[in-house]
């Protein structure tokens, strides 16, 4: 009878880990995006400062503003693919990173050439933020749900109007708080776009 019972298997028992609310996770996401959309909104009014600062004249100085919007709409149709290749974590982490750094470099230009080079670096971090964080949060949250959750994503616009700029700050407590913990889901699964742009 010993026998017989030492030799039935007994079932593998597992530790499932808890679940994460998933408005931690919006409100993750949100913060990160919301740097690049304070930076288009910083860089507009800046320019005369950057066209004086760096002795130059303002058209000149325009080149900032569209070295960044032209790399941003090259990566962003191209940012399902990278998830795909990099993991949909991986990559939103990486633009994170991207972005912080150019944007510190891009403080530290002394000429407008460098600033030109580092604000296209910014660009393509910047470009893979918004997409990935709207498949982040459609495959969070169930199609109830979604409403709430895109309205808390669209705050990021009036925001960015009168928030002071903090973008290096918020980039560290981001990638601190989150580099070591798997709140995104599904994190290698590519993002999921509809022709239009709009995430299904």
């Amino acid at each position: 009878m010993s026998s017989a019972t030492a030799s039935i298997p007994l079932p593998h028992v597992t530790a499932e880990r808890p679940a994460i609310n998933p408005w931690i996770i919006a409100v993750t996401v949100t913060l990160a995006t919301f740097m690049e959309l304070l930076d288009t909104a910083i860089a507009n009014v800046a320019l005369p400062h950057i066209a004086g600062g760096l002795a130059v004249s303002y058209d000149e100085s325009t080149w900032v503003l569209t070295s960044y919007l032209v790399s941003n709409a090259v990566v962003l149709p191209l940012s399902a693919w990278l998830s795909r290749v990099f993991g949909r974590k991986r990559y939103y982490m990486l633009c994170v990173l991207l972005f912080t750094l150019s944007s510190m470099l891009c403080g530290l230009a002394p000429s407008l050439g460098l600033l030109i080079f580092f604000r296209v670096l910014q660009g393509v971090g910047g470009g893979g933020l918004a997409p990935v964080e709207q498949a982040i949060l459609v495959d969070t949250f169930p199609p109830q749900k979604r409403p709430a959750a895109f309205a808390l994503y669209s705050m990021d616009r009036p925001a960015a109007r009168w928030m002071d700029h903090r973008q290096l700050e918020l980039a560290v407590d981001f990638l601190y708080q989150h580099s070591d913990r798997d709140c995104f889901p599904n994190p290698d699964q590519p993002a999921r776009f509809r022709p239009s742009g709009v995430h299904a």
